[in-house]
């Protein structure tokens, strides 16, 4: 069994700067994610379960280290144990943490509990050149499972199905799309390009900061929770439209950017940059607990004025989002952007999305002993030059929606416009009163 190789460009671009691909900065993101608890946590207890869930996927006991050759490369470390560092604190401190930079100089995945009383956030943070939120969230949920485990006196054994340090996921891409169709690809974006007119740019929503970060850290976020009742409706209506969920909440978040963007009231143009799992385009098939980084993207532009309809929003959204898929967008760029395309070229536009827009869908509830109650679950990933983005989740029957930004370039009144906006479109599309 190999224990190191190197890294692939699409993983050097998340450890090097000077290796960005894309428009989107991705380079040292740290992805933040947990679970609260109201209860007895036993700190030992999660100790194992981390040194365990480093043993089961090869990527968290692994170090990115200079090849000397101006490239990197993967090594395994043995018997790796995620250090866990423990803290005091609530909101505050949890910003505190999002906003710090992680020494991944001794491995690549972490943990840290924030307790304030008997609530408890249980933060786990891995490197995003390693691991996306179609990772990441199994990942907490093997966690649970484990802790649970432990509790009940019958711990899990550690599992062999991620212990092979597969190649990453441009290299495997490879395998499933040829030369051919990148340069077949490349030359339609290029014939779209030469076609479209060059002064039709996408929106970006105005800086309103004064270039100076929050006291607690530059990275910010708002929350909105929905009840299984109120996620249920949200279904119901997304199925009523004839489309899928994603689309609707993408035609509300445009909707609720639209009303704050620095335009008149006729129709704009808007970008939303949609967050894309590649794993279906690679063969064979990942096994189903591999921790990779397989996200890949596509730009999805719409037409909105000021009073414009989501549901019309989200009908351009599900017929872009689609049509991309189907027409194997995310892979042949991913493909593309590792040859060193030029941007324009390659038919990306060259400016940010007006919006980010990541949906994980929905995930298995997460199961906790008896001795803990599940208050909430978070994740988190930002870096500097990054437009606003909304992320979104349903953890078993409750859909949580977080509007995350950067507070050198937008205000919390901004943003906070822009939540209540999202809770409005809710309101006014299933019925609901979102918290």
């Amino acid at each position: 069994m190999t224990n190191q190789r190197p890294l692939t460009p699409f993983e050097l671009a998340h450890f090097d700067r000077e290796s960005q691909l894309g428009n989107v900065p991705k380079a040292e993101v740290a992805l933040w994610i947990g679970t609260t608890v109201r209860g007895d946590l036993d700190l030992d207890t999660l100790r194992e379960v981390l040194a365990e869930l480093a043993a089961s996927h090869a990527l968290l006991h692994a170090v990115a280290v200079a090849d000397g050759h101006g490239g990197m490369r993967f090594e395994l470390l043995a018997d790796y144990q995620p250090p866990l560092e423990v803290r005091t604190g609530a909101q505050d401190e949890y910003l505190r943490l999002i906003n710090s930079t992680p020494d991944w100089s001794t491995g690549l995945f972490k943990a840290h509990v924030i307790s304030d009383g008997d609530v408890h956030r249980v933060v786990i943070v891995v490197h995003h050149g390693i691991c996306d939120g179609r990772s990441m969230f199994p990942l907490v949920g093997e966690l649970w499972e484990r802790y649970s485990a432990h509790r009940a006196g019958s711990p899990l054994p550690v599992s062999d199905s991620d212990s092979v340090l597969v190649d990453g996921v441009d290299a495997q891409l490879a395998g499933t799309v040829t030369e051919a169709e990148v340069d077949a690809f490349l030359e339609q974006l290029a014939f779209i390009v030469a076609a479209g007119d060059p002064n039709l740019v996408p929106l970006q929503l105005p800086f309103d900061s004064d270039g100076t970060a929050d006291a607690r850290g530059r990275f910010a976020l708002h929350t909105i929770e929905l009840s299984p009742e109120e996620t249920a409706t949200v279904v119901t209506a997304a199925t009523a439209h004839g489309f899928s969920v994603n689309s609707l909440l993408s035609g509300a978040a445009l909707a609720a950017v639209r009303s704050e963007l620095d335009a008149d009231a006729g129709p704009v143009m808007m970008l939303a940059g949609h967050a894309v799992d590649v794993r279906a385009e690679l063969s064979p098939p990942l096994p189903g607990p591999t921790v990779l980084n397989c996200v890949g993207g596509v730009p999805t532009p719409v037409f909105a004025a000021a009073d414009v309809d989501p549901v019309e929003l989200a009908k351009m959204v599900e017929v872009g989002v689609r049509g991309a898929v189907e027409a194997r967008f995310p892979a042949l760029i991913l493909r593309a952007l590792v040859r060193g395309i030029d941007p324009v070229a390659a038919g990306m536009p060259v400016v940010l999305p007006t919006l980010g827009l990541s949906n994980i869908g929905r995930i298995p509830a997460y199961p906790v002993p008896d001795e803990l109650e599940l208050v909430r679950n978070f994740v988190y990933a930002k870096a500097p030059g990054m437009p606003p983005a909304m992320t979104m989740f349903t953890i078993g029957d409750r859909l949580t929606i977080q509007v995350e930004y950067d507070t050198v370039e937008h205000t919390h009144e901004q943003l906070g416009r822009v939540t209540e906006a999202m809770r409005e479109q809710l309101r006014r599309l299933a019925g609901i009163e979102a918290r």
